[in-house]
């Protein structure tokens, strides 16, 4: 798997385009923004992609998901719990920030333990509620796709509804610092780090 960022939008939102460069088929993860950017990409790369990965519902990660879904044909996949952020402007907060961010519902739901396989890849379903009900990452080997479950020397922001401190603390605690210290993580928002790095470095965790 070859993985390409585009950091998108005015929260500089990392949207992740994971390829089967053997099968010339991807999966997008968090459309943020951007539409154009996103799609440039995908037919520089000459891939179709098949499915649309959603971390979780903000709208700082789903902004440009109605024109690649449009665009490409590929499936959507959500949380149960995230899902009626997509439809909703209020529960994704876009009309708090003077938007209105509403999305078709999402074709297909994963859920903690979940295999998912799309593009001749397989991804496993770590659920990690804390800084949204239905927040998830995305496991391949040792790469973890962590939306905005934890960032490089921090976590997600829990003062939005459906926020928790103790709930991330533990998602956190529980999914990813079992994984070996080498295992990457790739966030919504900021550098890539490691299980490793942040055992070690991320305050919250101490």
């Amino acid at each position: 798997m070859k993985i390409y960022c585009l950091e998108v939008g005015m929260l500089a939102t990392n949207c992740y385009i994971a390829v089967n460069e053997k099968l010339k088929e991807g999966v997008i993860l968090d459309p943020g923004a951007d539409a154009n950017a996103i799609l440039k990409q995908v037919e520089k790369l000459g891939i179709k992609i098949t499915a649309i990965f959603i971390t979780h519902g903000h709208s700082d990660h789903i902004m440009a998901l109605n024109e690649v879904r449009e665009k490409t044909g590929a499936c959507v996949y959500i949380s149960r719990e995230d899902a009626d952020m997509l439809t909703k402007a209020d529960r994704n907060l876009s009309m708090f920030i003077g938007e209105t961010i509403e999305c078709a519902p999402a074709e297909k739901f994963y859920s903690d333990g979940d295999v998912i396989e799309e593009a001749g890849l397989k991804f496993d379903v770590l659920a990690t509620p804390g800084h949204t009900k239905g927040g998830v990452c995305l496991k391949y080997g040792d790469i973890v796709f962590c939306g905005d479950t934890v960032f490089c020397e921090s976590i997600g922001r829990i003062d939005f509804p459906g926020g928790s401190y103790l709930e991330l603390l533990q998602s956190i605690r529980n999914k990813l610092l079992p994984l070996d210290d080498e295992t990457k993580l790739l966030p919504g928002h900021g550098p890539a780090t490691t299980v490793g790095w942040e055992r070690r470095r991320n305050p919250f965790l101490q």
